[in-house]
């Protein structure tokens, strides 16, 4: 080779990353992957704040559809998601997904009716499923010895998105309506779209055959959608309503002849020997309980933060939603410091120990907020316990994942962990509703929730937490990413 003013250069950066030893680059990558994945977190604080806005705005007693159709389109789409980044390519359809969003998201800010708005929020569904991609990707273009840590920097960084996300949607919602929300949504989904496009390598494909499970993909994705529809709607309608019981039957019939046409299909949508595996499942399930617990429960507590203290009728904590996202930079700055602490150790300790150790930690906390959150100063300290556990647990998961399948896999793990979380997510919530439901006083048609429902909704939590870490003790030795053979990318430019 002839030198050149920037071989140098060049060859130290890459000889940095082979060697397991960060650069600009990779800085930069990381950035451009975990932006768009982070924003999914931030959007679902945006919507929650936009909500009230679009129901005054239209005069709709149905605005509960408005977040709803985004997680229905999501948990539909991810199958295909998966598949079709094995097949052609993770960037491509991640660029498709991003542009999407961004379209959908402006429709829905421009929408002059409630139902252009689901529309509009319906096409923004279309980029739910980036995270399935993204924590792959991370395999696939960094280099072997980084990916533990750059997969558990990427998902505690939710943390950091969890600080800011709620001051950011109340100065947006106070000074532009539902509409800010929606528009800087738009407009921070298209940074994702250049960030991608400009940072992000093409992947390898990790599956070659032509053809396509469309009907797999729509008995999976629809069997799921009926599932957390019927969930999620079963507090109003009733749990034995023939509506609730009907979406029900219909989710499990659809899943139950997804195992059978997959068994027949050449061209599977989702590889069941994979899923079969122990350990596989054993990770699958234990990560996806776990992180429910960590990424819905501190949805639930604002509702002991915002509810009134009304002696005898509401055991709410009755702050502003300002002071409560004051008050929640204490134990979101403490899950996001231990995340960002646990990624940099991941590849130097058994990521097993390390994630059981974080799941004994946040059920030891959340146990405690069960019994101490009477005021600002209990509901820190007890929720900063249960946070140093949570940011163990997101940043742990993707590399428990990694641990138990191949790189050909690894779009497959992470999507499967994330149409898990939607489920459990949706049955956890409404587990919790009903135990609220169980403690509650109505008065003139509102229901207030009484200190018992509270506490039960947070020790419901910690045994949630528990069976994960029973699971997880079954989970065998997993084998280290930085065992394998690097890929071409932009560690081995």
């Amino acid at each position: 080779m002839t030198p050149t003013s920037s071989s140098p250069s060049v060859d130290l950066a890459s000889r940095a990353a082979a060697d397991g030893r960060w650069t600009p680059r990779l800085v930069l990558l990381l950035i451009a992957l975990a932006w768009p994945t982070q924003l999914l977190a931030a959007g679902g604080i945006l919507g929650a704040n936009a909500t009230a806005g679009v129901a005054q705005a239209f005069h709709t007693t149905q605005v509960v559809w408005f977040g709803l159709t985004l997680t229905l389109t999501s948990t539909l789409l991810t199958p295909f998601a998966i598949k079709l980044g094995d097949l052609y390519g993770k960037k491509r359809v991640m660029l498709a997904m991003t542009a999407l969003g961004a379209l959908g998201e402006m429709l829905a800010a421009l929408a002059g009716s409630f139902w252009l708005v689901l529309a509009g929020r319906a096409l923004a569904g279309f980029y739910g499923p980036f995270g399935a991609l993204s924590f792959a990707a991370v395999r696939d273009v960094f280099p072997p010895r980084l990916v533990k840590q750059a997969s558990g920097i990427m998902g505690s960084s939710v943390g950091l998105v969890a600080i800011v996300s709620p001051f950011l949607a109340g100065w947006l919602v106070d000074n532009w309506g539902y509409r800010g929300a929606l528009w800087f949504l738009a407009a921070a989904t298209a940074v994702a779209f250049t960030l991608v496009a400009v940072l992000v390598p093409e992947t390898p494909r990790h599956a070659f055959d032509a053809g396509f499970d469309w009907l797999g993909g729509l008995v999976l994705g629809g069997g799921l959608t009926a599932v957390v529809y019927a969930v999620g709607q079963g507090q109003s309608w009733g749990w034995s309503d023939p509506r609730t019981l009907g979406w029900l039957a219909a989710g499990a019939v659809a899943l139950t002849a997804f195992w059978f046409v997959e068994r027949s299909s050449s061209h599977p949508i989702l590889d069941l020997r994979v899923l079969s595996r122990r350990p596989v499942a054993l990770a699958l399930t234990a990560g996806g309980l776990a992180q429910t617990v960590a990424f819905t429960l501190p949805g639930l507590a604002i509702l002991l933060a915002l509810y009134p203290h009304i002696p005898g009728v509401s055991a709410g904590l009755g702050w502003t939603a300002h002071h409560n996202a004051v008050v929640s930079v204490s134990w979101n700055l403490v899950m996001f410091g231990t995340g960002l602490l646990v990624s940099r150790y991941l590849r130097h300790f058994d990521a097993r120990r390390i994630w059981c150790a974080g799941l004994a930690v946040m059920a030891v906390g959340y146990t405690l907020v069960g019994f101490y959150h009477g005021n600002g100063l209990e509901l820190i300290l007890t929720s900063c316990v249960a946070n140093i556990g949570a940011g163990v647990v997101v940043a742990g998961a993707p590399a428990l994942v990694v641990g138990v399948v191949t790189r050909d896999e690894q779009g497959l793990g992470s999507g499967m962990l994330n149409m898990l979380i939607s489920l459990f997510g949706a049955i956890f919530t409404a587990g919790a509703y009903a135990v609220l439901a169980s403690d509650s006083t109505v008065v003139e048609g509102t229901a207030f929730y009484l200190d018992t429902g509270y506490s039960w909704i947070f020790w419901l939590g910690a045994l949630v937490t528990l069976g994960a870490l029973l699971l997880s003790l079954l989970i065998p030795p997993l084998h280290d990413p930085a065992d394998e053979d690097p890929l071409p990318g932009p560690a081995a430019a």
